[in-house]
């Protein structure tokens, strides 16, 4: 009669084991797939994508300028940058300069003059960061646990304590794009910058970076709420994987 009792009570545990595990793999199985779909999609809008005004890295000249011309609305007559420059160690590289375009003020860099390497635009009007979707802070959500001892920025977690959230979902359950990374141009940290990097299919990476107003040059740029430059370049250390995407002599 006693082993009798013992083996329900053993069903008993391994049924209910069975089935809590049947729940952990189905809510993993969930966040992945979230990861996933987060992982391909952005939340922030097209200003996410590794192209400015059409141009992208890697374009050759004539692409690069045709696509300014048809997504900046350019007139007949406007078919040229407004000025340009030589520049790098041996001068080979050429940037131009869009001084007022409606977008604000773009500039391309063309290594060796031939293929683009770097994209800039200056903000005519700059977005928010929250229509960016870009975290104020790196502590926001990673799976882990969220405390008292760990707020996100200044936010005190004392209200949402023992909570566990997805990276990139704040305290209230904002969605924020978790692709980047945050920090600072300099020690004094007077400038945010949010940066990430896309691999191409040529196996090199671009980095896609967004810089907040600098607090002693730009005006109103004590608080953090808008992103000024929209920059892209070859990521540090993919310059020689550039180069030879494009059978250029590119000088370190």
């Amino acid at each position: 009669m006693k082993n009798k009792y013992a083996n329900l009570l053993l069903l008993f545990i391994l049924c209910g084991w069975s089935a809590t595990a049947s729940a952990q793999q189905k809510d993993n199985a969930s966040r992945n797939n979230q990861k996933a779909d987060r992982s391909t999609k952005s939340i922030g809008g097209r200003e996410h994508q590794t192209e400015i005004l059409g141009v992208k890295i890697g374009m050759d000249v004539p692409t690069a300028l045709e696509a300014v011309f048809t997504n900046a609305n350019r007139q007949a007559g406007q078919e040229k940058p407004d000025s340009k420059r030589s520049e790098g160690k041996d001068k080979k590289d050429v940037r131009v300069i869009y001084k007022s375009l409606p977008q604000g003020e773009l500039q391309i860099v063309f290594a060796d003059g031939k293929f683009v390497k770097e994209v800039s635009l200056k903000y005519a009007k700059p977005p928010s960061i929250d229509d960016l979707r870009l975290p104020f802070t790196g502590l926001i959500g990673d799976d882990a646990v969220v405390n008292a001892n760990r707020p996100d920025s200044a936010i005190s977690a004392t209200d949402v304590g023992n909570t566990t959230r997805v990276r990139g979902e704040s305290y209230d359950g904002t969605r924020f794009d978790d692709r980047y990374s945050i920090g600072f141009t300099d020690i004094q940290k007077v400038q945010r910058i949010w940066w990430r990097d896309e691999k191409t299919p040529q196996n090199f990476s671009v980095r896609v970076q967004f810089y907040a107003p600098n607090k002693l040059k730009d005006a109103g740029a004590k608080f953090v709420v808008t992103a000024i430059q929209k920059v892209l370049s070859v990521t540090p250390g993919d310059e020689s994987k550039f180069a030879r995407s494009f059978s250029l002599d590119i000088k370190q």
